[in-house]
């Protein structure tokens, strides 16, 4: 098993042990907590803090690797795959502007 995996697990007893309940039936729940944590980093750059930033960047982590954890959900596996198809696509997948 990998870091990722062994920190996903790691972060899911942790919340386990702190009473919080991850699990397939509360996933869209879940899943807008990972929506707050960005929209917070969000904020951090409208107010120029890097400081608020990262740590609102790690809570998002958090709680994504939370998820990966409960549901064994092989996150290196999976990110694997996605940057194998990734790195096949053409440059800016073939859009003409950055955005």
């Amino acid at each position: 098993m990998g870091e990722l995996n062994s920190l996903a697990q790691e972060i899911a007893r942790w919340r386990e042990e702190k009473g919080f309940v991850t699990n397939w039936e509360g996933m869209l729940a879940k899943l807008m907590l990972v929506v707050t944590e960005v929209s917070e980093a969000a904020e951090a750059v409208r107010e120029d803090s890097r400081e608020k930033f990262a740590e609102e960047i790690a809570d998002t982590f958090i709680r994504l690797l939370d998820i990966c954890g409960s549901i064994g959900l092989d996150i290196e596996r999976g990110i694997n795959q996605k940057m194998e198809m990734n790195r096949g696509r053409p440059y800016r997948h073939g859009k003409k502007s950055q955005w």
